[in-house]
């Protein structure tokens, strides 16, 4: 059938993430160079396990602070922000957007374990919720157009035609009140 696709389906795999033993301030020059438009960096120790997220708002906050104070010295790890959501591949899309409701990031780690495997955004989700939703409206259109057809019965050669271009063996044997081979009606 047409299940919900999953966040593995649709997660964007190749991850760039920051060392949180990074100067802050270089930290903030890549994510300004990379122009990254979901909001922020993931943040992983030296063994590349994920121990937080950089976001705009943590730069921000860094950039207005330097302004005051003297941040020089200050490691990512001092400005981050913790990881309290992440998202499982093998959950569903739908589930997933239901996180993004209920969180203001803009993008949310993929987790297995304790490995980051990668990440999606609010984008993301939209793009895959509206294609889901478009395929499932074409295969619900077809299956409506064979059910008006088993109703009606075929009167056409036309007809009987598309409705067995629609149907498999069984339901087609059911349509036209015969048995199936299997014994299965």
């Amino acid at each position: 059938m047409n299940s919900v696709p999953l966040v593995r389906h649709v997660m964007q795999e190749s991850v760039e993430s920051i060392r949180a033993d990074m100067d802050a301030f270089e930290a903030l020059d890549a994510l300004v160079a990379k122009k990254l438009g979901f909001g922020g960096s993931p943040v992983v120790d030296e063994s590349g396990v994920l121990v937080g997220f950089l976001t705009m708002k943590d730069c921000l906050r860094l950039q207005v602070m330097s302004h005051q104070y003297n941040m020089t010295g200050r490691m990512v790890r001092d400005i981050m922000s913790g990881v309290k959501i992440t998202l499982n591949p093998d959950s569903d899309i739908l589930a997933a957007a239901m996180v993004f409701l209920d969180c203001n990031f803009l993008m949310l780690p993929v987790m297995e374990g304790s490995r980051l495997i990668g990440s999606v955004t609010r984008r993301d989700l939209v793009v895959a919720i509206q294609r889901w939703y478009r395929e499932r409206g074409h295969l619900f259109q077809g299956e409506k157009d064979r059910q008006e057809l088993v109703v009606d019965r075929p009167t056409s050669i036309a007809q009987l035609q598309a409705l067995v271009s629609m149907t498999n063996n069984a339901q087609l044997a059911s349509v036209l009140g015969r048995r199936h081979p299997s014994g299965r009606q």
